[in-house]
């Protein structure tokens, strides 16, 4: 080759090089994953990062809680919404180059039915209904459970049924191996996870070749590489960023409402939380409307239901003040503690906001003598904390999938793995919420849980207090960013414009 030749060779590589360089992002995140395993995952940055190696037999359009095909192609029900069919789709591979099959799905799904999942109800509920799976052909399963189950396919679409190869399983330690868009290539623990793309993904993906995860628990720091261009995607955690990033014409910002809530609970097991007159005075403390546009802006919205808004079974219920420290004052009364009394407020340490919601709620229940002592744990311990029962009042948060079962059924009542941190039980609540499982006419299911949460609303075991809106910071180079139901972000058909 002479010297002309090899220097044309050497910039044309250089070029596909700086091509490959600049299709990749880097995600900054303040946290890292825990678990890659769909089934052991239950926080938010581990199942982000599986969403996107791995995939279920359905799954929710981008931005949307409505299903659409994805390992499956169709999908028929019988037997009174206990026998479901699906036909699934021909010509994938796993990463590991073995073929996606009616095998595979059995593999999956065996492995995890039977199973006693105390960590988490969600991930129990498909496989403690299903009593058998079977192939019915390569390319076609049949899946019976023991009663109807209405959102069964959302069940699907969960982290929980994601599909994996039946090689993860048997490898110690763990390695994701999914259908996904993309692959696992590499994790420093603590530092950096690392994606590559998939280029056997049987349908149509953007241009990126590889996502890095980077931890940066520093907020600052994660601002001021958003802002200089070194990264190129990352959650915005406050009001006062969103403002300063909005002015920027080199970033653009996505919003998704999120499936939560954050809450104020009562231990409706101590006095004097045991009486639903005092913790109805709460309600007349805390100006929902005041508080949520102060601390969070456009990040959050005020919860006027327990349900956030892409699963009202009812529509939107209209914005109403409560405020009123006089009504307050008389319930406090009803209740015989009109001279108020003292108690604790526990609540998570770094999540942004809720430590003001904390200062807010003392302010105002002083106002009425009540006077609240405020305590602040790392999340893990304040979970161990909650789920011995040993707060008075709790600041916490719940997201799960877009469905009141979902949603409601976790909290409110008393069965193994569930997260009722009120430790509240109501008999006729407890007999609606297990006939919304299994109530498959959409009109009468809707007013099941409309009966449902006015049991809630009566009986006050806890205050909703506001929505997240998830919020991104994105590179205007990244073009096409999704979002979950669940907000985590989701890279398939993402792409990187060069500069």
């Amino acid at each position: 080759m002479n010297i002309g030749a090899l220097f044309s060779s050497l910039l044309l590589t250089g070029s596909l090089l700086a091509a490959a360089e600049d299709a990749s992002i880097i995600f900054l995140r303040p946290s890292d994953a825990i678990n890659l395993d769909p089934w052991q995952a239950a926080d938010v940055y581990s199942t982000e990062v599986a969403s996107n190696i791995f995939e279920g037999l359905v799954r929710f359009k981008k931005n949307s809680t409505a299903i659409e095909p994805c390992l499956a192609t169709s999908w028929s029900v019988g037997e009174h919404g206990t026998h479901w069919r699906f036909v699934l789709r021909r010509g994938v591979k796993f990463h590991d180059n073995s073929p996606f099959n009616a095998q595979a799905v059995l593999h999956s799904f065996q492995s995890r039915m039977g199973k006693q999942q105390q960590l988490s109800q969600r991930r129990g509920f498909p496989f403690s209904f299903i009593t058998q799976i079977r192939s019915t052909g390569t390319y076609n399963i049949e899946i019976i459970l023991n009663r109807p189950y209405a959102p069964f396919l959302i069940a699907l679409a969960d982290s929980a049924a994601f599909i994996q190869s039946a090689h993860a399983s048997r490898s110690v330690p763990f390695v994701p191996i999914g259908t996904g868009p993309f692959r696992f290539s590499s994790w420093s623990k603590g530092k950096s996870l690392i994606l590559t793309r998939h280029p056997d993904y049987w349908a149509e993906t953007g241009n990126v070749e590889k996502i890095i995860f980077k931890v940066m628990p520093d907020s600052l720091g994660r601002l001021l590489q958003i802002k200089n261009g070194s990264a190129d995607v990352t959650a915005v955690q406050s009001a006062k960023e969103y403002e300063e990033l909005s002015l920027r014409s080199e970033i653009v910002l996505y919003s998704n409402p999120s499936i939560s809530t954050h809450y104020l609970a009562f231990n409706t097991r101590k006095k004097p939380f045991d009486r639903k007159e005092i913790r109805a005075a709460f309600l007349h403390i805390i100006s929902k409307e005041n508080m949520v546009k102060q601390i969070f802006q456009k990040l959050a919205e005020p919860a006027y239901s327990p349900l956030p808004r892409p699963i009202y079974p009812n529509g939107k219920p209209a914005p109403s003040s409560s405020f009123n420290l006089n009504i307050a004052r008389t319930l406090l009364k009803m209740g015989g503690f009109e001279n108020g009394f003292d108690c604790t407020l526990h609540f998570p340490d770094g999540q942004d906001g809720i430590e003001e919601i904390a200062d807010w709620l003392t302010i105002y229940a002083k106002k009425i003598k009540i006077i609240i002592k405020k305590i602040k744990l790392p999340f893990a311990e304040l979970v161990r904390i909650a789920d011995r029962g040993e707060h008075d009042l709790l600041l916490m948060g719940w997201s799960t999938n877009p469905d009141p079962d979902f949603f409601l059924y976790p909290l409110f009542t008393l069965s193994t793995g569930n997260r009722n941190r009120f430790f509240y039980e109501n008999a006729e609540l407890t007999r609606l919420l297990d006939l919304g499982k299994i109530t498959l006419d959409v009109r009468k299911r809707s007013q099941i849980y409309r009966q449902a949460l006015a049991i809630l609303k009566k009986d006050v075991p806890w205050i909703p207090l506001f929505h997240l809106i998830r919020t991104m910071a994105c590179s205007k180079k990244i073009i096409g960013l999704g979002f979950s139901p669940l907000g985590q972000v989701l890279f398939r058909k993402v792409s990187k414009e060069s500069d």
